[in-house]
């Protein structure tokens, strides 16, 4: 009797563990207009180059500093005019070691982008500064600012998870 209780409970277990390792989610997630985590650069440069706005942009990297113990990094940015959903205003991509980390929106015309989300049934956060998970693994938040500026912002928390344990180490 004994032993079929434990053969039980290690069953049970063994389907737990598979259960929690087969349902993390993997791979890219979506961003914003088609934009997907772990794109690398190349990619991106393509996608911009469709849209036709990549000789208006803006391309910047940053490596490790020589003094820096940490571990090697890369992290780049492209940042241009965009227009999301019919409204102007500007796209600045991170890749952090050549994936796609985050897509931040700025625009003025923040109230019209709000409500093209709304008609597009895009799961909104509760308001400014509230984040919210929508798709299968993307975190999404808004800010409104006094100038009547409001920023987007679209990352990959696993990714985001990444960038935060390689600034913390030897810190």
């Amino acid at each position: 009797m004994a032993s079929e209780i434990r053969r039980f409970l290690f069953v049970c277990l063994a389907l737990s563990l598979c259960l929690t390792i087969g349902c993390e989610s993997k791979g890219p997630t979506k961003l914003c207009d088609g934009f997907q985590s772990y794109e690398n650069a190349q990619s991106v440069r393509n996608k911009l180059t469709q849209s036709g706005v990549i000789g208006q942009w803006h391309e910047e990297s940053k490596g490790l500093d020589p003094k820096d113990r940490r571990p090697p990094y890369t992290f780049l940015t492209f940042s241009g005019p965009y227009k999301l959903s019919g409204v102007d205003g500007h796209l600045r991509l991170t890749l952090y070691n050549d994936r796609l980390m985050e897509a931040q929106f700025s625009t003025r015309n923040g109230s019209q982008y709000l409500a093209k989300l709304k008609e597009e049934k895009v799961k909104l956060p509760g308001g400014s500064g509230k984040e919210i998970e929508i798709g299968r693994r993307t975190k999404f938040q808004y800010y409104t600012y006094s100038d009547g500026m409001f920023r987007f912002l679209w990352n990959d928390p696993k990714l985001q998870a990444e960038w935060n344990d390689w600034i913390s180490q030897f810190a």
